[in-house]
């Protein structure tokens, strides 16, 4: 009996694991395809370094190599690879690539105005780390989960003022809270219970700073955290030439 043939698009965590149990059931060939140049996913475009050793995922990938799995990597299927060809060849294809679309609400990513998730792949992948520091001096980034941490506590490492903004209290603040502890323990400044209205720029379109205006709580949303309410004339600019939406992924 032929073995089926079964294709990954993306080569995540969610991917390798996926595969090592697929295995152990021996009645499978398995290719991965994947736009990066090596296996991780988030784990390695998104998490810096100094929180996450990727040793794992290097052993993982040999392990899978050693037991047959082929990996196709800088192949973005649907460009590189129409997404029939995968439908003609084999017997189940799984998508799994995370979330990659960013929610900029409304923010135009330029001038200074970046993505969190491109940010991370700005530094961790492309290493633009001397571009950033010789570039930006003062940075906010805008949102409460654990991208902003990511976001803010590299960029601490290459400037001295960064600021997180967040529309919530502390104690709403979806971000693990080692991870906030470590940001505050590094430098990272907290604002929190504001919330961003615009981003200001020179006549050039470089960032300036950030109107932000402050919230007040009010009663427990579907999420089962408290709801935010403006305060009325309550809008002050933060300085800043670098802004970073770390808000939501989809």
């Amino acid at each position: 009996m032929s073995k089926k043939k079964i294709a990954y698009i993306g080569a995540g965590p969610a991917t390798l694991y996926s595969i090592q149990t697929l295995l152990k059931l021996g009645e499978y060939d398995v290719e991965v395809f994947d736009m990066n140049d090596r296996a991780g996913g988030a784990c390695y475009t998104g998490i810096p370094q100094f929180r996450f050793n990727t040793s794992f995922i290097d052993k993982l990938m040999d392990e899978l190599t050693t037991a047959g799995v082929q990996f196709h990597f800088q192949t973005t299927i649907g460009k590189d690879i129409p997404f029939s060809d995968l439908q003609k060849k084999f017997d189940r294809i799984v998508v799994a690539i995370g979330a990659q679309v960013e929610n900029m609400f409304g923010l135009e990513a330029k001038g200074g105005c970046v993505a969190g998730l491109t940010l991370l792949h700005d530094l961790n992948i492309k290493h633009m780390h001397d571009f950033y520091k010789e570039n930006y001096q003062h940075a906010v980034v805008w949102g409460g989960g654990n991208v902003a941490m990511d976001c803010s506590r590299s960029l601490v490492r290459i400037m001295d003022d960064v600021k997180i903004i967040y529309r919530r209290s502390e104690a709403e603040m979806p971000a693990h809270k080692g991870e906030v502890k470590d940001a505050r323990n590094e430098g990272v400044i907290f604002h929190f219970l504001e919330n961003i209205k615009e981003v200001l720029r020179d006549e050039t379109g470089k960032v300036t700073g950030v109107k932000v205006i402050t919230m007040e709580l009010g009663e427990s949303d579907e999420s089962g955290r408290r709801s935010t309410h403006e305060v009325a004339g309550s809008e002050h600019i933060i300085p800043c030439d670098l802004v970073v939406a770390a808000i939501e992924q989809k």
